[in-house]
């Protein structure tokens, strides 16, 4: 059982961010580098960032209305993915809503399009309208992340990874207090990954620390 578990950094400046990303390193095989919670950050701080990496990365910088921190212009944060997709880092992580509007040409990563809804779970058909909408930008990884305010809603998430083509990578995760499960159970139904905190990074509702996530699946697979 390969069970992927990936881990938020976060930092309010460049030093902060690594010295919380080397901590996390420690106890963590894969971070996300959420780089849009570093004040000013520039693309010489990316550069550092990816100097720093010594496991597997998803390289992120949120925008605000998908539960982002970035503090700067749109444009600036544009310049940072773009300059980004051409550094180390394993997966760019860059939301539907911005490659609707701006066209990434060159990369060296592997790209995730991801779509955000902080305020409920669409219905399945609406989800997987917007999977063949990420679709048509050839992603490495789909990753669909949303509230789950219902218990019955979690079916959702569980359809949208069962019934996913063999092919086909997918992050799919249901956030909030009912949403917990999702994140146990998503890797086991084919997620590629999970994400879980640490006391240097929690980025959404519901996360579960990452210790306590790997005692749930040392239970589940004491062999591994």
């Amino acid at each position: 059982m390969n069970i992927r578990i990936c881990t938020p950094v976060t930092g309010k400046t460049i030093d902060e961010f690594l010295s919380n990303l080397n901590k996390t390193q420690e106890v963590s095989g894969f971070v996300e580098l959420r780089v849009d919670s570093i004040e000013n950050v520039s693309e010489s701080d990316i550069e550092t960032i990816s100097q720093n990496l010594t496991v597997e990365s998803i390289f992120t910088c949120r925008k605000n209305s998908e539960g982002g921190m970035y503090g700067g212009d749109e444009k600036s944060r544009i310049m940072i993915l773009e300059h980004a997709l051409n550094q180390n880092f394993d997966f760019v992580d860059i939301e539907l809503s911005t490659m609707e509007d701006y066209s990434f040409k060159k990369r060296t990563s592997k790209l995730i399009v991801s779509y955000h809804n902080f305020s409920h779970t669409p219905s399945y058909w609406d989800m997987q309208k917007i999977i063949a909408t990420i679709n048509s930008f050839n992603p490495d990884i789909i990753k669909i992340s949303t509230m789950i305010t219902q218990d019955y809603e979690v079916t959702k998430i569980y359809r949208l990874l069962t019934n996913k083509p063999h092919d086909e990578e997918r992050i799919v995760i249901g956030m909030g207090e009912k949403g917990k499960m999702t994140r146990i159970l998503g890797p086991l139904l084919g997620s590629y990954c999970t994400y879980a905190s640490t006391k240097w990074g929690e980025t959404a509702p519901g996360q579960i620390d990452i210790d306590e996530m790997k005692k749930v699946y040392t239970v589940l697979n004491p062999k591994s």
